[in-house]
């Protein structure tokens, strides 16, 4: 089987109602599929459903222990610190999405913001083994990444180097939305600076090993997502993050080539504000979302033909 670049377009930041009109347009985009959080497939199914089936796009369902759900209107990222909760939240949301996913002509993969980022090591071990157990019970034939993400258990580069080193929890996989770690540590990892001498290593063992999905999002030090990438005072920072890209992907087709799954699923996923900066006073984006996102769409589409 051909291998292919899967592009997925997060419906995050499009005003635009779900409808056959509007995942049309984004299949005739060249995108593979949509990415949607559980409000998407719990508010209006049926919708979504028959919207995906008409346009032939896949989906990946965003889940968020434990939260998904709206509280007097407030949308609940992550409410409960319990572990048990987020463990009987995770088992409830994944079987959710099993029956979701059933729905789906073109199938789905589930992207999971995981855990809660203060808990002791102890406790993110137990709770990611009852997840990598009840993955293989409950949805054995649909990939599911855990997102490196802040406020979650893989918020962090070191708690992730730690949680996921060699021989650990071997089964879980990565969705690696690295611009989260770039604007936690304050930098964007140069291999050739001292001080991120183990980053390379990180990439090379823990990263790429599991990453089965990419959110390409091109972030800078003082923020998960730079407004406009195409600027040239972006430059250094970019190339950076695309030569990480690349060796992700370099790595799945390596993979791939021994058996298994064809396909390399990445989304250019940016957001609107407040992950696009807006000005003072009249909270006007500084920049366009959709020039950002069609930008690094293309850059990663050219990456892709060239490895």
């Amino acid at each position: 089987m051909a291998q292919e670049l899967r592009m997925i377009k997060t419906l995050w930041g499009i005003d635009d109602p779900i409808s056959p009109t509007l995942l049309k347009q984004i299949k005739a985009e060249g995108y593979h599929g949509i990415e949607v959080i559980r409000l998407a497939w719990t508010l209006d199914r049926e919708v979504l459903v028959s919207s995906l089936n008409e346009s032939g796009l896949a989906v990946v369902c965003q889940i968020h222990t434990t939260g998904g759900y709206l509280d007097g209107g407030e949308y609940i990222y992550c409410g409960k610190y319990d572990v048990l909760e987020h463990k009987d939240d995770f088992k409830k949301q994944i079987t959710e999405c099993k029956d979701f996913i059933g729905q789906v002509k073109g199938g789905g993969l589930i992207n999971v913001h995981a855990g809660v980022d203060a808990w002791s090591k102890e406790e993110a071990i137990d709770f990611l083994e009852y997840c990598q157990n009840e993955i293989e019970r409950t949805i054995p034939n649909i990939t599911c990444t855990f997102e490196t993400h802040r406020q979650r258990l893989f918020g962090s580069p070191f708690q992730t180097r730690d949680l996921l080193k060699p021989g650990s929890l071997s089964k879980l996989k990565l969705n690696a939305d690295l611009s989260h770690w770039y604007c936690s540590c304050e930098r964007v990892f140069n291999a050739d600076d001292d001080r991120d001498k183990w980053w390379p290593d990180l990439l090379k063992d823990v990263i790429s090993p599991r990453c089965e999905y990419i959110h390409a999002r091109l972030g800078w030090a003082q923020g998960p997502q730079m407004a406009d990438p195409s600027a040239p005072e972006c430059e250094v920072e970019k190339n950076l993050q695309l030569n990480v890209w690349k060796m992700l992907m370099e790595y799945q087709m390596k993979r791939r080539d021994r058996g298994g799954n064809h396909s390399i699923y990445v989304s250019p996923e940016y957001g609107p504000p407040p992950y696009m900066p807006v000005k003072p006073h009249s909270q006007e984006p500084v920049a366009s979302l959709p020039s950002a996102v069609t930008y690094t769409k293309n850059l990663l589409e050219e990456m892709y033909q060239l490895l």
